[in-house]
């Protein structure tokens, strides 16, 4: 199943990694949502880690596409582990929240 905007790929043991690609339309969030979840569902996706390399910097909106993603998984008993956050990013981050955030982060996935 392709989704516009990630690459979506199974990793084993239920874990599968999210990779954004530039076309990501994070306006789209609950068809891209809907769709992620499903692939999970079908996968029997128990852990879904999003790559996030490729951010320097993550704004409001971007946190909220996070968040909605995040809970959206947590209804289906899938953990969200964001990956490979930049410094930048995670300093940007820091700068709005106001509570902890409903994903984990790690530095990469467990071997």
């Amino acid at each position: 199943m392709a989704i516009p905007g990630v690459h979506l790929t199974r990793i084993g043991r239920g874990n599968f990694l999210l990779e954004p690609l530039r076309s990501l339309d994070i306006r789209l969030r609950n068809k891209l949502i809907e769709e992620v979840v499903a692939h999970m569902q079908q996968g029997q996706g128990k852990r879904l880690y999003y790559d996030l390399h490729t951010l320097p910097v993550i704004d409001q909106a971007y946190y909220d596409w996070l968040d909605t993603l995040a809970r959206a998984c947590q209804t289906v008993n899938i953990t969200m582990v964001c990956i490979n956050m930049q410094p930048t990013a995670a300093y940007a981050l820091s700068g709005f929240l106001s509570r902890k955030p409903v994903f984990e982060t790690a530095l990469s996935v467990p071997d």
